[in-house]
This record gives C-alpha cells, sequence and structure tokens, in this order.
C-alpha cells in the first residue's frame, strides 16, 4: 500500500478529473474525515468504492462569484491489484501466519505464500516451514509424497482432512496429499500441531491435525493457464474454467485438469500423473452454503530403494535402481519394476446451514475410492521354495517367459504387486444451538465405513523386463489347481461410530471463551486372511471417551492467550493384526489384542496481533501410553508396515512464529521450536528408558522473507532441523541438515483476452545440500544390544537442485 497526496481545486471540472483518474485503480480505499460536498456518489453495486477526507472542509462553489478556488489535499491509499493466481501482497509473513481465534496452537499458510512456489510441490512441501513441521522430501516435485512429522510425531499420528473429509487410509493412516488438490486450486492450508478436534473425523488424531481447502468458485466468469518446465524434462499444464454465478440461481463453479510428466531426479524412471479437481457453490440468506468439491488423480509414479546408512556412506545419491534390465535376481532392482501406480477418486459435500437465528446445522457427506499399488521385482522357480501362506507349494507352477535353471526346473522374473483396493464412505453431522448471546451448545454424530482389500500377487514380466500389465492384474501367477499365488490376501471392512458433544460460553462481555466437551469413539475391524495358515477371522473393537477443555481469553485486539488440555487415541493399523507370511512360514505375527495409543496434551499460549507483527508462542505437553510407531515390514520394498509399541513417552518443548504484516514492500517470517521428547520405559528388552524419542529433533527452525510491489516479487526460505534418532536405543540417526528455496517473478500488462500474465522461477534445494531428508522406517536398534540383533532403519535421501520455470495468464 501507498499513500498519495493529491492537490485539487473544488470545482465541478476537479471532481470530475479526480474520479476518473482514480476509478484507473483496481482497488483503492481512502481515509475520510469529512464527507465532500457536491461529490457525485458511488453506486452500490461498484467494486472499488473510493472516499476522500479533506484536512479542512471545502468551500462551496458560489455561481457568479470571483472568489479563488480553494486548495484541498486528499489522502488516497492505493492497493495493489489481486493478481491472476489470487496473491494479495497483504497477508503477514509472505503468506506464512495469519491472526488466529482458536484455543489451540494453530499455524496457516495461504495462498500469498502457495501460489509462489512451484505449482509441482506436494502440500506436505507447503507446511515445511511452520513451527514443529519436519518435512522429509524424496523428490523436487513432491509426486512421491515423503514423510512429515509434528513435534516429533509421525503421519500415522496425524488427522488429515481435505474439504471437511478424511484424507488417509483408514487401514494403516498412509496419506498422499498430492493426490487431492492442484496447488493452484488450493486455498488455505492449516496445521494444528497439538491434536485433533472433538469433530475431526479420525482414529488416529493424536498427533494433531492438517487439513486443507479448495478456493471457493470466482463470482465471475473467467479462468486461469499455467504452463511450467524445469530441470529433469519436468513439463506441466494445468488450465481452469469458473462459471461465473450462474443467473441468479446463487450457484457457482470451477473445473481444473492438470498434467504433469518428469524424469527421476536421481537415476532411470519417470512420472506421469494427470488430475482433475471441481468445485461448486450455492448460497443463500445471511449464512447458508452447499459445496460439492471433488478431485480424481490416475498417476504412475517412482519408487525410491530403501535406504540405508550403509548404503548412504557407500552410494550417496548414486544409491538408486538399475537402468538396464538382466535376468536373474539382480534384475528385480531394474527401474521398470519398482513403479507405484494409483488412481484416487474423493468427493465431499460440505455444508453450513442457518436453520433459525439460534439454531445450525453443518453436514459434511465424503466418499473416497483408492486403487493401485507399489511393487518390486520378484525371481521365482516354478517348484523350489514357493509358499502359500504356511503350506509349501509342491506342484510346479506355470510360469510365462520362464528359462531354464539348469536343474529341471525353469525360472522366472515377476511383478510382485503389493495391491491396495479401498472403498471409503461416511458423514460428519453437527447441530449447534444458541441458548442466549453467551451460550451455545453442540451435539455431533461421525459415521465412517470402509471396505479394505490388501493383496500381494505376482504376475508375468517379459524377457526385456517390462511387467505385462504395471498394475499385476493381467495373467497372474497361479498353482494348478487354479488358486492364486499371493504372499498377502486380507479384507477387513472398518466401522466407525463418533458421538460428541459440548457446550461453549462467553463471558466478561465476549473477551473470555470456554469449550468443553466429550467425544466417544467406537471402532470395528473385522476382517478375514484368505492365506492357509493359524489364522482366518480378525476381530478388533475399540471404545475411547475423549474429554477436552480449553478456553481463550482476548485482552483487546491486539493480545490473547489461549490454554487447552485434549485427549486422543490411535487405534492399531490393520496390518498388525494379520499374520505377513514372506519366505517360509509366517514372518511376522499377527497381534489382535494391541492397545490403542492414548495421549494426554496440554498447551497454553500467548497471540499478538498488531498493526505490524502477527506472533504467537507456545507451551506444550504430552504424555503417550502404549505409544505406537510405525515400522516397515523387512522384505516388502516399504510397502507392509506394522505398528511397534513403544510404551510410554513424554514430551515438552515451546514453538514461536513471527511475521510481519507489509513495510516497504517486505513481510519477513520466522519459526523455532524446541523439543525435549523421552521414552518413559524400556523396549523389547532393550535400555531404552530415558532415550530420545525416534523422529523427535531437539532443535527446529525456518526463516522466510517476502518481497512484492505488486510488479515485481522474490522470497526466500531457510529451514534447518537438528539430528533426528531413528531407533529406541539412539544407535543411529541423520546429522542435522538445512536446505533452501527461492522464487523470483514479475506480472505483466494484460492483453486482449489474456488477463495479468505473469512469470515465475522457482528454485528448489538452492544450494544443492547433499543430505538424508527424512526417517522413513525405524527400528528398536541398529547394532545388536543385549543378545537383540540389530536391524538397519531406512532413509529418505533429499532431492538436488531442481529450476521450475511457470507461466500464469487468467482469461
Amino acid at each position: 500500500m501507498m499513500r498519495v497526496s493529491i492537490k485539487i481545486t473544488t470545482n465541478l471540472r476537479s471532481y470530475a478529473c479526480l474520479l476518473a483518474c482514480t476509478s484507473a485503480f483496481v482497488s483503492v480505499h481512502a481515509y475520510a474525515q469529512k464527507p465532500i460536498k457536491n461529490l457525485p456518489m458511488r453506486h452500490a453495486h461498484d467494486a472499488s468504492p473510493i472516499h476522500m477526507r479533506p484536512d479542512k472542509p471545502v468551500q462551496p462553489i458560489l455561481t457568479g462569484a470571483a472568489t479563488k478556488p480553494a486548495e484541498e489535499k486528499i489522502i488516497v491509499t492505493l492497493r495493489r491489484h489481486r493478481s491472476v493466481d489470487g496473491v494479495t501482497g497483504l497477508q503477514p509473513g509472505g503468506g506464512l501466519i495469519k491472526p488466529e481465534t482458536a484455543p489451540k496452537s494453530v499455524s496457516t499458510v495461504s495462498r500469498d505464500f502457495i501460489q509462489k512456489q512451484s505449482p509441482a510441490q506436494n502440500p506436505l512441501q507447503l507446511v515445511q516451514l511452520l513451527p514443529g513441521v519436519v518435512v522429509g522430501s524424496a523428490d523436487p516435485f513432491g509426486v512421491t509424497g515423503g514423510t512429515i512429522s509434528l513435534r516429533g510425531l509421525d503421519q500415522s499420528e496425524m488427522a488429515i482432512t481435505w474439504e471437511g473429509a478424511p484424507a488417509t487410509d483408514v487401514g494403516v493412516y498412509t496419506i498422499d496429499t498430492s493426490e487431492f488438490a492442484s496447488n493452484e486450486d488450493l486455498e488455505d492450508m492449516s496445521v494444528q500441531q497439538g491434536s485433533s478436534n472433538l469433530d475431526t473425523p479420525t482414529i488416529n488424531g493424536s498427533g494433531g491435525l492438517l487439513s486443507f481447502r479448495d478456493r471457493d468458485p470466482s463470482h465471475k466468469i473467467g479462468g486461469l493457464v499455467t504452463l511450467g518446465y524445469g530441470s529433469f524434462n519436468y513439463h506441466r499444464e494445468f488450465v481452469r474454467l469458473d462459471t461465473g454465478e450462474v443467473g441468479h440461481s446463487g450457484v457457482r463453479a470451477y473445473i481444473s485438469y492438470a498434467n504433469q510428466q518428469d524424469d527421476a531426479w536421481r537415476g532411470p524412471g519417470h512420472d506421469r500423473i494427470w488430475n482433475m479437481d471441481w468445485k461448486a457453490v450455492k448460497e443463500w440468506g445471511d449464512d447458508s452454503r452447499v459445496t460439492f468439491v471433488g478431485a480424481y488423480r490416475d498417476s504412475i509414479e517412482n519408487t525410491w530403494p530403501s535406504t540405508t546408512m550403509a548404503d548412504w556412506k557407500t552410494y550417496g545419491r548414486n544409491f538408486t535402481w538399475d537402468r538396464k534390465y538382466v535376468f536373474g535376481p539382480e534384475g528385480q532392482n531394474y527401474w521398470r519394476l519398482n513403479r507405484n501406480p494409483y488412481d484416487n477418486l474423493l468427493l465431499s459435500a460440505p455444508s453450513h446451514i442457518t436453520l433459525t437465528n439460534h439454531w445450525k446445522l453443518d453436514v459434511t457427506p465424503y466418499f473416497w475410492h483408492g486403487y493401485g499399488n507399489s511393487s518390486t521385482g520378484a525371481f521365482i522357480n516354478n517348484t523350489n521354495g514357493n509358499f502359500l501362506g504356511t503350506e509349501s507349494i509342491t506342484q510346479s507352477l506355470h510360469l510365462p517367459y520362464a528359462q531354464p535353471a539348469g536343474d529341471g526346473t525353469t525360472n522366472a522374473m515377476t511383478l510382485m504387486a503389493f495391491q491396495n483396493d479401498q472403498y471409503r464412505g461416511g458423514f460428519t453431522a453437527k447441530t449447534d444451538y444458541r441458548i442466549s448471546s453467551h451460550h451455545d451448545v453442540y451435539l455431533g454424530w461421525w459415521f465412517d465405513y470402509s471396505n479394505d482389500h490388501d493383496s500381494v500377487i505376482l504376475s508375468p514380466v517379459t524377457l526385456n523386463g517390462n511387467p505385462i500389465n504395471i498394475f499385476g492384474e493381467t495373467d497372474n501367477i497361479k498353482l494348478a489347481n487354479g488358486q492364486l499365488l499371493a504372499n498377502q490376501n486380507i479384507s477387513t471392512i472398518t466401522t466407525v461410530n463418533a458421538l460428541f458433544a459440548g457446550e461453549r460460553a462467553t463471558y466478561f462481555d465476549g473477551k473470555l471463551t470456554v469449550d468443553a466437551g466429550l467425544k466417544v469413539a467406537m471402532v470395528n475391524r473385522n476382517g478375514t486372511n484368505e492365506l492357509p495358515g493359524p489364522q482366518y477371522k480378525v476381530v478388533l473393537n475399540d471404545f475411547q471417551p475423549l474429554p477436552a477443555l480449553s478456553a481463550r481469553y482476548q485482552f483487546s485486539k491486539e493480545h490473547q492467550i489461549f490454554a487447552s488440555v485434549s485427549t486422543n487415541f490411535r487405534s492399531p493399523t490393520t496390518p498388525t493384526l494379520y499374520n505377513a507370511y514372506y519366505g517360509h512360514g509366517i514372518s511376522v505375527q499377527g497381534i489382535t489384542n494391541m492397545k490403542d495409543e492414548y495421549s494426554i496434551s496440554e498447551e497454553i499460549g500467548y497471540r499478538y496481533n498488531g498493526p505490524l507483527l502477527v506472533a504467537s508462542a507456545t507451551y506444550f505437553h504430552y504424555n503417550f501410553t502404549n505409544r505406537q510407531i510405525q515400522s516397515v515390514i523387512p522384505g516388502t520394498n516399504g510397502a507392509e508396515t506394522v505398528d511397534i509399541n513403544a510404551g510410554g513417552q513424554t514430551s515438552d518443548g515451546v514453538s514461536i512464529e513471527v511475521g510481519t504484516r507489509p513495510f516497504w514492500h517486505f513481510r519477513p517470517y520466522v519459526s523455532g521450536q524446541y523439543l525435549h521428547a523421552t521414552i518413559d520405559n524400556n523396549i523389547a528388552g532393550l535400555p531404552t528408558s530415558g532415550k530420545t524419542a525416534v523422529r523427535s529433533p531437539r532443535w527446529t527452525g525456518a526463516l522466510g522473507i517476502d518481497w512484492d510491489n505488486g510488479m515485481f516479487f522474490w522470497n526466500y526460505s531457510i529451514r534447518y532441523v537438528s539430528r533426528q534418532y531413528s531407533t529406541f536405543m539412539n544407535d543411529e540417526y541423520i546429522p542435522g541438515y538445512y536446505d533452501m528455496n527461492a522464487s523470483v517473478g514479475a506480472r505483466m500488462p494484460g492483453y486482449g483476452p489474456m488477463k495479468s500474465p505473469m512469470i515465475q522461477l522457482n528454485f528448489i534445494n538452492l544450494t544443492n545440500n547433499n543430505y538424508l531428508s527424512g526417517v522413513q522406517s525405524v527400528t528398536t536398534n541398529a547394532v545388536t544390544t543385549h543378545g537383540v540383533q540389530g536391524t538397519a532403519p531406512d532413509y529418505l535421501i533429499a532431492p538436488g537442485l531442481a529450476i521450475v520455470a511457470t507461466l500464469k495468464a487468467g482469461f
């Protein structure tokens, strides 16, 4: 914003001239002390009202008078144009912070930051500068997901919601946020570091809440086109069409399409992704709206080999899949056999309806279907060493493209596909009734039903190493009796019912708000293991009462304190319940009586919302019982996980974040966290009590600087993450690291039908820093201790330098 002093004479010609000049600016706002008489009034439908305020009253113009017109000084404040991608240049901290009112720690990333990042980056990478957030990336374009933790708690303990719908696999709590909205369609993302809310649809929210939502459709017809090109043969095309309001119906909608392809940043392979987003909104009255939003994504992505510390020290970034195929066991590392095809559809209809002045209703029905697999190569013999469950296979297998083994048998390479086919649907309903101006009560119900089928099957691979079908669906390897050869074949129906109720009261003229409530969650998992062996039926029943209490006191517009006590839980994942068969017999024993993880978290914090600074500071404390930590099953290429009961854990820490509103076009942001998380007991016969919890860096911090004058912009960020242990015994860890990113761009005048074209360059890992970015799987110990054999944890290798250029234009 800038202030302009304009001298005018008080006659009608001067007024007309002034209005003609100032109306050329969009979103002009002026400060006014007294109205100027005789100025024509702006109509109510004008989008950019102009109010002018003279330093002293205007002298009236008298007909025929020879008096000299009086000179007046007008102060007019010009607000920058809203850019084609929704960047305003006004959000604090460059879009990395905003004033919050929730009685819990919350951090929000908005469009001013999101739209200046590479459109290819996934939502996890967009929140990595926020306090307490640690993101591990495996590629510069965010295609392969990566890892995220909040205050040392990983993604399997985080509730993820998109437009009010749960966005995680109900069986294993995996997340791939890039499967949903394109970045151009994202409005904002919020990270609630402490715990999920009573009305959050989750059974694994003990580690916090990540929620994101799409932009609303525009009120005017139009659209957006973006074209991107960059390192590793990256290219991306995106187009969005807004209908505007359809007649006078109050309905508006948009639909978008994005297509992306890129080569693997290290080693062979490439990614191919296309997705569609859509959203429709119907609004009526003062406070009622119904929304229908959806996303469909089809992708074939790279996967990365599990990297141990020994592999990292020996090969560094060169540790990857093989570029050429050879027939034999070593051919299992051929890149075409290690891919991740997946199709994903998510629908949600969040609706808010005002029934009366005192009664409101919120309903969010949703549906999700995900189908695909993560694959690897499996070199097998037609008669030797094959098992189905616990039974040894004595009959010969029919193996297409087999080669003689030299002993009268044949060998063949097959594609081992870890398939997942899941349907999930449900709704959240909440009604809020205002008893008085200071007292509300609410009542709600969350219902969720899912049908999840997981299998590990084998299908043929040609002599040149190409799978017959990348989904592993065609000509699957079978026994002579027609029975499917599989390493896993389980089906699970999960039903969740959660009832919640509470009341909210305000005191001291609304300064103090107190919210108390209770959630009762009931989970039933009912499954079958179709492989031969001692286990067939699997049943798990959970019942958890979850009380919560929070309060906020608003001293003034600028100062606020808050405090909360929350309880939450995490139900054991589906694979933990089943026997796993990899090799001879049972490789992992299923546990059906595993106890829920239960957490009690307390927070107390302070927020400041001033004319220049927006800031917050929070002290937090957690106490966990039956802490569940997800770990990879050896020999499954990272595709299969089980939970480890890590007993008790205590965590304490302090987090801060500060951002400024624009000054001299700058909007800096800084965040930081200190975390002290310890294991409270010994685990698996090892002396782990008092050790630092895994994935819990002592120090994290980030700095972001944004400069934007409306025509040109640039931003820069750096984050630091200290040492993270990957074993309960603290005998292996990834060193601390830093990561830098930057962008620069320019906005240009429109031409013809092209509105507000712009170009931006994004630099990912600006200094090409070579480091391990995250812990992919943890183990009890890496070095053999007290007779317990060590197992190597797995890690993610951080992506190298990548440069992405993006052109954007509206129409």
